[in-house]
């Protein structure tokens, strides 16, 4: 074998070297491009898992021109490589066109910031704490200790209700007692000191009470009160139980529930 003969292997090789630089480099070059990314991003109020996701996709892009630098390098033409990943990606996207779709509802929950976790909030039918929020799903515990999955399509294609978001609730006892006007001062001040007392219920804003409706020897009357969303179950007992406590120390009667009904049913047209 004469010298003629080994030039082209000469600069083959020398393109495969070439094309090895180009991959180590790209290589390198994308690992950096994707903690630069991710350290940046960090900074921002973007959740850490849509960080994380777009600091890999710029790694994969990276490596993706890399690899179709090194492979013309040494002579491949890339553009029928592309054209056929790129028909193999359509029909892998019809294919998968819900998971991609729960794909991009996940990245809209996660920019947008709707709920985070430990928000406490209803979606669709379902209601509970947010456990997780991924790319394709986000989990829900209910009261009850419920794991309930829900396609992040389904999240973004409906109403969504966050308790958490406004940081305090307001919650409503209704009680009818047995009086008229004159009972009114005394189970009213019964109800603010029950609001003042139960555990969980904030005092500020305060609790209130209101002349919700009257009639001939009944009055009802609701106490409103605030309270963590957390601590929705427990804040109402405290509450109830206060109410109780409160108009039995006063000497206030509820209505028995006899005399509800037939008082109800007095006031239906004949």
């Amino acid at each position: 074998m004469d010298f003629q003969e080994l030039v082209p292997s000469l600069a083959t090789l020398r393109a495969i070297a070439i094309a090895l630089v180009i991959l180590i480099v790209g290589w390198l070059a994308s690992k950096w491009a994707s903690r630069i990314a991710s350290k940046a991003l960090s900074r921002t109020h973007l959740d850490q898992a849509l960080v994380r996701f777009l600091a890999s996709m710029l790694r994969y892009l990276v490596l993706t021109a890399t690899l179709i630098a090194s492979l013309e390098t040494v002579g491949i033409h890339t553009t029928s490589l592309v054209a056929v990943i790129a028909s193999a990606g359509l029909a892998v996207g019809l294919a998968l066109q819900g998971s991609l779709s729960n794909f991009a509802s996940g990245v809209l929950i996660l920019f947008f910031k709707h709920f985070e976790l430990g928000d406490k909030v209803a979606i669709g039918d379902h209601k509970g704490i947010v456990e997780d929020i991924g790319l394709f799903t986000t989990t829900l515990v209910s009261t009850d200790n419920e794991k309930i999955v829900i396609p992040n399509a389904s999240v973004t294609n409906g109403p969504i209700l966050n308790y958490s978001d406004r940081g305090l609730l307001r919650g409503a006892v209704t009680v009818t007692v047995e009086g008229r006007l004159r009972d009114l001062g005394p189970a009213m001040e019964a109800l603010v000191r029950a609001g003042k007392r139960a555990g969980g219920v904030a005092q500020e804003p305060a609790p209130t009470v209101f002349l919700t409706d009257m009639e001939d020897g009944s009055l009802d009357l609701t106490l409103t009160a605030w309270y963590s969303a957390l601590e929705e179950d427990g804040s109402m007992h405290n509450l109830r139980v206060a109410v109780l406590e409160e108009l039995d120390a006063a000497g206030v009667k509820l209505m028995n529930r006899t005399q509800l009904i037939l008082h109800q049913r007095s006031k239906m047209p004949s």
